[in-house]
């Protein structure tokens, strides 16, 4: 077996049971296997990039700025300034009067749900466990995902400890060994940008088609 069949064992059963997914989320700090989210709006406006939702931020707290405040704010060229501006302009997030910004809508109170990252290993359990912490900076929680096999070589201690779950995977079938804990450094925009890039792989699948899962306790009601 290779760690891709491990993913792709793991991708099946998460489409059997309607559940939105990513596979290999890029967001600088590593990248997941799989991510997958229960419960955000839909209608999540589709940014994947820091600085331009950190740029929206910004505005939306000062709620009108300057260009030249956006430079000092995040050390930008003037030009490079005016493309991210530009680009919210044109997703109706604000609105461009000379050379001052004012926010039109805030996107920092829409639903995320619930992100939930996987990480997959055929047998380094623990490079998986430290690879997972860090996705705990833009997700709810966070997994290891190892063959069925491989389980009974783990110190669940040590996933105890850094309140990383872990998911035995045996064929298309998954059984939750331990519980993840809720992260308390999950980021708001890294959330938004790993969430927007789940719902925007997944326009066709709705919630209405979730079926009963491991993660089931972590859908938002």
């Amino acid at each position: 077996m290779l760690e891709a069949d491990l993913v792709n064992n793991i991708n099946h059963y998460l489409e059997m049971k309607g559940i939105r997914y990513s596979n290999e989320l890029r967001m600088g700090i590593g990248i997941s296997d799989i991510t997958l989210n229960f419960g955000a709006n839909r209608r999540l406006k589709p940014l994947d990039d820091y600085f331009l939702v950190s740029i929206l931020a910004y505005v939306n707290k000062k709620r009108k700025v300057t260009f030249f405040d956006i430079q000092e704010m995040f050390l930008l060229g003037l030009e490079k300034v005016k493309q991210y501006v530009f680009t919210l302009a044109n997703l109706g997030l604000v609105v461009i009067k000379n050379t001052l910004v004012k926010i039109v809508k805030n996107i920092f109170s829409v639903n995320l749900g619930t992100t939930i990252s996987i990480e997959a290993k055929l047998k380094d359990w623990k490079g998986a466990c430290l690879q997972a912490q860090r996705y705990l900076c833009f997700s709810d929680y966070s997994y290891v995902a190892l063959p069925s096999e491989t389980i009974k070589n783990v110190d669940l201690s040590i996933f105890q400890e850094s309140g990383i779950g872990l998911l035995s995977i045996k064929g298309k079938n998954i059984e939750e060994i331990l519980p993840a804990k809720e992260s308390v450094s999950c980021d708001y925009i890294l959330k938004y940008i790993s969430t927007s890039k789940v719902i925007e792989k997944n326009v066709d699948v709705e919630k209405r088609h979730l079926r009963a899962n491991v993660f089931t306790s972590y859908i938002l009601t």
